[in-house]
């Protein structure tokens, strides 16, 4: 929740009417200056208020504090400051820090300069109210945003990807999606009928019985979900996976290595050592940035292994947890424990004569390192509740952007592990540095996208492909098929123009040669004067706005994860966060 973006559309929003409701629908309006912007609050939960970009209520005024209070939506509902500098008010009384006022619907809270009123929804307003609809560009943005804030609070959240299906009509599915989803749920437009979701909480099952309410109403969707925490922690990856899941469901195949145009002579190195090491039972380590295409490395070694017949069991190691160890990759034996009314076969048992890839295992806590080690050494497996290992027949392939010999000389890591997971490793370079190979997987992709879309193979203009090949791509592989696949989705006519494509975006970053291990970013293109004359620019507009990044981005001109790509461009360094 914002209080400094303006939204591109409107979405309606309905409220709960029931007048035996427990809890009222409220908002709140936001006085800042001669600005007044307006919030939808949730039912239950707890929204930080403050100039940090974490907040879920960020208002980006100097005079408040980054964290400067907290609103507790109960019964009863309340207000806590939480160590402001400028104080917090509530009916002209200021709180101590760490005290909490009791709040009604039609009182102010002041803030420093910024006054809030808490406001019932008008009943007029109560079936039918604007509700704001974004941009993919600021979606992403956020995305992001979410990625950093969730790192620090442990606190998750999901990404979802909406396509309606046959002709359901949009404006019929955009009153339902603001009907049946949470006021704190950001909603974007993706396309023509597809829609993206910001969901926050990490529930397993965030959008509940949302398809099956949609298609009661005769409008079909198809739904991809990916969660922070249990499917990444890169927005690109979190993004690239909902769209995937949308994908997979139109019975769409996941790219092998053969469907590749290879040029480049260390990828066709690479790909002839795929060919040797899969034949053997040796396990691999796949290394690679985020998006490079590990997942499609170990599927093609699988596929050309003896072990072709047997299944390929995808471990997502950022989800596991003892519980999860214990029950799911074990299995259990009947009664082993409450609600164990009948005997289980673990995920591993159920991989026998496969293959197991253990993907993103440096994201995989030291404590279920051990548990699996053992496994790795003595294939077998102890299900829960069972006295009498079993022995399991499967080959191992781990795949992580992270460098874990630095993890195993911080601790993070267990050595005997990794010597155990590292029989052979591959490297799988990023794709800025086999952009020979740009062309190729654009069409593919281009192509793969068409038929997805039921649309014309449209061809790329030279000038849409200078773009492509002039951004750095960070999100690699996974970050191309998104671009392309939505661009293809918007465009109207027979050529890809830059029109279609993200510009700013594109132009955002310039191309920089980076290693696995870290190499030293670049600078923009363009002479020293050129160089030093932005960087005083962006320099003067963080002091001028106080280190505040979205206002200093907005004072430039440009968007706020421009301003993030700069910062690191340039070696400025990031303003610290801090209480005040």
């Amino acid at each position: 929740m914002r209080a400094d973006a303006e939204p591109t559309a409107t979405l309606i929003d309905s409220v709960d009417t029931d007048p035996g409701s427990v809890q009222v629908r409220l908002r709140v309006l936001v006085f800042s200056g001669e600005s007044l912007t307006v919030h939808p609050l949730p039912q239950e939960g707890e929204l930080a208020i403050g100039r940090a970009e974490e907040c879920h209520l960020q208002i980006d005024v100097p005079a408040l504090s980054r964290r400067h209070a907290l609103l507790r939506i109960g019964p009863p509902l309340t207000v806590e400051d939480l160590g402001s500098v400028n104080g917090t008010r509530v009916r002209g009384q200021r709180l101590a820090e760490g005290e909490r006022a009791t709040l009604r619907p039609g009182d102010s809270i002041d803030l420093g300069q910024v006054t809030l009123v808490l406001q019932r929804v008008p009943k007029a307003e109560l079936s039918a109210r604007p509700r704001r609809l974004w941009t993919h560009g600021y979606f992403e943005g956020r995305v992001e945003e979410e990625c950093a804030r969730a790192e620090s609070s442990g606190v998750g959240f999901a990404v979802a990807r909406l396509k309606l299906n046959g002709t359901a009509s949009p404006t019929a599915a955009q009153e339902a999606l603001a009907e049946l989803l949470d006021p704190s749920t950001l909603v974007a437009a993706y396309g023509p009928g597809e829609y993206e979701l910001l969901i926050q909480g990490g529930k397993l099952d965030p959008l509940g019985k949302l398809a099956d309410e949609l298609a009661k109403r005769g409008l079909p969707v198809t739904a991809g979900v990916a969660l922070w925490g249990k499917d990444g922690k890169d927005p690109d990856v979190l993004l690239g996976e909902a769209n995937a899941r949308v994908e997979a469901q139109g019975k769409s195949e996941a790219p092998g290595l053969s469907a590749f145009v290879v040029k480049d002579p260390q990828m066709e190195a690479l790909h002839a050592l795929v060919r040797r090491v899969a034949q053997g039972t040796i396990s691999v380590l796949l290394l690679g940035e985020t998006g490079v295409g590990k997942e499609i490395f170990a599927e093609a070694i699988h596929q050309s292994s003896p072990r072709s017949n047997g299944q390929l069991l995808r471990l997502n190691c950022a989800a596991f947890t003892e519980t999860l160890l214990e029950s799911e990759l074990f299995g259990h034996e009947k009664g082993a424990f409450t609600g164990a009314v009948k005997t289980k076969i673990g995920l591993l048992e159920s991989a026998q004569g496969g293959t197991v890839l253990l993907d993103e295992i440096g994201e995989m806590p030291l404590s279920t390192q051990a548990k699996l080690l053992r496994v790795l050494e003595q294939k077998e497996v102890l299900r829960v509740g069972d006295v009498r290992p079993r022995p399991i027949d499967v080959r191992f392939i781990a795949a992580t952007h992270r460098d874990l010999e630095a993890r195993v000389q911080q601790g993070t890591f267990r050595q005997d592990l990794y010597f155990r997971l590292n029989g052979i490793t591959l490297v799988i370079p990023p794709l800025r540095e086999r952009l020979n190979e740009l062309d190729a997987l654009a069409r593919f992709f281009i192509g793969k996208a068409a038929k997805q879309f039921q649309k014309s193979e449209p061809s790329v203009s030279p000038e849409a492909m200078q773009l492509l090949r002039g951004y750095r791509w960070p999100g690699n592989l996974r970050e191309l098929r998104n671009v392309i696949e939505r661009a293809v989705l918007l465009s109207s006519g027979p050529v890809l123009t830059p029109e279609d494509l993200p510009v700013e975006k594109l132009t955002s970053t310039p191309l920089a040669n980076q290693s696995l291990a870290g190499a030293q970013r670049e600078r923009p293109s363009g002479g020293p004067n050129d160089h030093d004359a932005e960087r005083a620019k962006i320099i003067a507009a963080l002091e001028a706005n106080g280190g505040n990044q979205t206002l200093a981005a907005r004072a430039l001109g440009i968007s706020r994860r421009t301003m993030l790509n700069r910062l690191d461009a340039y070696a400025i360094p990031r303003p610290r966060k801090g209480k005040g």
